[in-house]
């Protein structure tokens, strides 16, 4: 029985302009009124977060910044919240930008960097959050405003993000880890910290088991969380390393792929509320 579902956003969740489709919010309504938890699970900040949990009516803690934050907004209580080290975050940065990468910090509210570039916009419509210049190297800014960080974001070409990908895995691997959420978009999060562990605790302080959790995915930075769960799904859409991860595939997210899943399992009847009953 599934009891709760955790689902990635972008190119998962919503289609491919980013909007929520009325048969998906049918499918999420309808497993929630059988009881169901529903959790998003993004690499996106609590700012781009919050109206898509309000507009679904979530009613788990969701995981955000790639896992390094679960929070309940409906109860707007934190239940983990690691960060990377300012020390650490400053040395990356100061590599990132010395290779000749961009890079956006999120200290916990906004986000942060140097100048505002066409990627800058495409990722700002995206989330539909606009970025905070500081008209300055981003390290120097850091070093200006010391601050633990909840993620950074390094936004390239595919090529380009495989290769700093491979020299900070090298040059700083124990105080971050690094996991692509797009071909383009490197997540730098707090060392230990995915999607699948994040997942992992939830189901815990829920009382639940990984068999009763499904999960959707599209990304590299999904695969931890589509290994623990039970029913874990990647969409037909999704990169080969979320592919190669499961056998279950959804439909694409631009043939509303979750719902379609959903659906399926509550006509089989195998969805149910989040909490056991007691015997």
């Amino acid at each position: 029985m599934i009891r709760l579902i955790a689902t990635d956003l972008d190119d998962t969740l919503l289609d491919a302009s980013a909007r929520l489709t009325p048969r998906t919010q049918r499918a999420l309504d309808a497993a929630m009124a059988l009881g169901c938890g529903i959790t998003l699970s993004s690499g996106r900040m609590m700012e781009a977060m919050l109206p898509f949990a309000q507009r679904i009516g979530v009613n788990a803690p969701m995981l955000l910044y790639n896992g390094a934050m679960i929070y309940d907004h409906n109860s707007d209580e934190t239940l983990y919240a690691p960060r990377i080290a300012f020390e650490t975050a400053l040395g990356i940065v100061k590599l990132v930008e010395a290779m000749g990468f961009y890079i956006q910090l999120y200290p916990g509210k906004g986000y942060f960097c140097s100048e505002i570039l066409d990627r800058t916009r495409a990722y700002a419509r995206q989330i539909d959050v606009p970025a905070t210049p500081v008209h300055m190297p981003m390290a120097q800014w850091l070093q200006q405003n010391p601050s633990d960080m909840q993620k950074m974001l390094i936004i390239d070409t595919p090529e380009g993000a495989d290769r700093i990908q491979a020299t900070l895995r090298d040059a700083f691997p124990h105080g971050a880890c690094y996991l692509k959420s797009k071909p383009h978009y490197l997540e730098i999060a707090p060392k230990g910290v995915d999607k699948g562990r994040s997942l992992a605790f939830l189901a815990e302080h829920l009382g639940l088991t990984c068999d009763e959790v499904m999960a959707f995915g599209d990304g590299q930075n999904d695969v931890p969380m589509l290994t623990y769960a039970g029913a874990g799904y990647a969409m037909a859409n999704a990169c080969p390393q979320a592919l190669a991860c499961t056998p279950r595939i959804a439909p694409p997210n631009t043939e509303d792929g979750v719902a379609q899943v959903i659906e399926a399992y509550i006509r089989e009847g195998r969805i149910g509320p989040m909490k056991h009953e007691k015997q």
